[in-house]
């Protein structure tokens, strides 16, 4: 259909067809200035939602959360803390005020393998059969710290753990609980408990906490000095946060004695293809007798990097520290409470000779970070300080400074680090102290 040209000037008055047309416009003009006030309206919302999170530090909380991941890292969240009237559901559910305690002095307990279980006498048929007697020994952990805006405790972060004696011991990472002034056990039937902190070993990262109860299911833990390449496990826990309580993922054991080095500490992983996700960490990797063979405690998010400098995801790359070796720290920390780690709080490189021609300097172990108010800090030691001797002996690889330091020295011996400071020969007396206490 042709449309009738319009003379101008229009004849609006006596031209029924171009009435109807000028109706049709002003309609559709105010139409599209509805729109337009709909989406400024909606823009002006989310932009004041926008800026509250950018001010209150969750936005970039959550970004990080998710993108700060490049090789090896631990596997723990850190969600935004619940404070009073905010919530991430509908529901709002109030931060609860309470008063920090702290931590009892510890009383060893001698005994407590009068508790623990003893492997299941009988095969299971079927995997569902080994989750549903395994499940009630698998716990939430949750870690509460203070949140300085509302001086409340709020929820920091969760993790998993599991039950190793009827009694209450429970076996989860240090990680999970670094930091906390509280922590809290969400049991299989979703009942929550306080716990105290029993004892934490940072160095190889295993922790033990306890709650007041009895008659609990402990489970049985196997040996992971004769597991193979190859044999079936599965990892249970609270992936990603607790809302997943009891999450159940499959697979084999990839690898043993994997060396991996986490945030300085080098431990001695399995490796498993068994999804291992953010809050997984702490809780049991089992084998098809009901036996726990690991303790959930990595996984790698980046395999390498393409031409272009992007990462490559990682995928079924987990890691778990053998049962035995969890088991031993785990008794340690139940008899006595702590376990002793030698250091002087600092951090040790190794700088090679294209290195030392790039930055001017000497090949060779220097000092690549101090821990404050660590002994070597205040001894005076400072960051790339270049490491001569140590009591007179000269070390050409940084690693036999580390091996010197942890197995030659005791807590609270003395030790004389000789470095080279700008050219300056400096000795430096530092007094030994234990990893698990400095800040």
């Amino acid at each position: 259909m042709s449309r009738k040209p319009i003379i101008y000037p229009a004849d609006y008055e006596n031209d029924p067809s171009l009435r109807r047309e000028r109706r049709a416009g002003n309609i559709w003009i105010v139409v599209l200035l509805v729109l337009i006030l709909i989406a400024f309206t909606a823009c002006c919302a989310l932009g004041v939602r926008s800026m509250q999170a950018i001010a209150d530090g969750s936005f970039f909380e959550r970004f990080f959360q998710r993108f700060d991941n490049h090789g090896y890292r631990y596997e723990y969240s850190y969600p935004t803390p619940t404070v009073p009237g905010e919530s991430k559901s509908a529901e709002v559910t109030p931060a609860p005020v309470v008063t920090p305690e702290p931590t009892p002095t510890y009383v060893p307990d001698p005994d407590f393998k009068d508790n623990t279980a003893q492997p299941f006498e009988n095969s299971f048929e079927s995997l569902p059969d080994v989750i549903e007697a395994v499940a009630p020994g698998v716990v939430g952990v949750i870690n509460w710290q203070t949140y300085e805006k509302t001086n409340t405790l709020a929820e920091w972060g969760s993790g998993s753990g599991f039950i190793i004696t009827t009694n209450g011991y429970i076996v989860t990472n240090a990680h999970v609980i670094e930091k906390a002034e509280k922590v809290t056990v969400i049991s299989h039937s979703g009942e929550e408990y306080d716990a105290k902190i029993v004892g934490s070993d940072k160095t190889s990262d295993i922790a033990v906490i306890k709650i007041e109860q009895e008659g609990l299911t402990a489970l049985p833990l196997g040996d992971s000095e004769k597991l193979r390449v190859g044999e079936f496990v599965f990892a249970i826990g609270d992936p990603v946060e607790s809302e997943l309580h009891g999450s159940v993922t499959f697979g084999i054991i990839s690898a043993l004695s994997r060396q991996v080095t986490i945030e300085g500490y080098t431990n001695t992983y399995l490796q498993t293809d068994a999804a291992i996700n953010l809050g997984n960490s702490g809780g049991p990797l089992i084998n098809m007798a009901g036996c726990v063979i690991g303790m959930n405690s990595a996984k790698s998010v980046t395999a390498g990097y393409d031409s272009n400098g992007n990462a490559i995801s990682a995928e079924g790359i987990g890691f778990a520290l053998p049962i035995n070796r969890v088991y031993e720290i785990a008794s340690q920390l139940i008899e006595t409470g702590s376990v002793p780690r030698p250091g002087i709080g600092i951090m040790v490189g190794q700088r090679t000779q294209e290195q030392a021609m790039e930055d001017n300097t000497i090949a060779g172990p220097y000092v690549a970070s101090v821990t404050p108010g660590g002994p070597a800090d205040i001894a005076g030691m400072k960051e790339n300080d270049l490491i001569v001797s140590v009591d007179g002996q000269t070390f050409t690889d940084y690693l036999e400074i580390v091996y010197y330091i942890r197995e030659h020295t005791e807590i609270g011996e003395q030790i004389v680090f000789t470095v080279n400071r700008n050219g300056e020969i400096i000795d430096l007396t530092i007094t030994i102290g234990d990893l698990n206490k400095m800040p």
